[in-house]
């Protein structure tokens, strides 16, 4: 099975469950897996990265959350190849603002220029429509267990 770490950008905390729970789902399924929710490069660059979910809310005007904003910083100024690893987004948003779940696709763009390997499309959970996320993850992890 594979090491899978899941790094979270939340504010509210609803990231952080999200990323909990699809955490434990894995787990069940034999997978080594750590949730970080305050990550830095050094958990992507680390040689047991395998497998990355990130899970990040959006704030203000589309912003990544606070918690998560300098992983970004850091792997946009230091630019590491990352075609070793596979990953997979999970993006949190509220479809009644303008930049709707910006903050996963913003992390979803930059992983795709630092050429890792998407396993599957991000997911993209919508407050208004989704609010019990459980469900939509369930789904996706499975999906996404399937091919890794």
């Amino acid at each position: 099975m594979a090491s899978v770490k899941f790094l979270v950008g939340s504010t509210y905390g609803n990231a952080q469950q999200v990323a909990e729970d699809a955490s434990d789902q894995f787990a069940d399924l034999g997978h080594l897996v750590k949730v970080i929710s305050r990550p830095t490069i050094d958990d992507i660059l680390a040689s047991d990265t395998e497998v990355v979910i990130i899970c990040s809310a959006t704030i203000g005007e589309g912003e990544i959350p606070d918690s998560l904003l300098p992983f970004h910083s850091q792997l946009s100024d230091q630019f590491p190849l990352l075609s070793h690893i596979k990953y997979g987004v999970i993006a949190l948003g509220d479809s009644s603002y303008d930049n709707f779940a910006d903050g996963g696709r913003q992390m979803d763009e930059l992983m795709t220029e630092l050429k890792a390997v998407a396993v599957q499309d991000m997911l993209i959970i919508d407050a208004c429509e989704t609010p019990d996320p459980e469900e939509a993850v369930i789904e996706w992890m499975s999906l996404l267990h399937q091919k890794i």
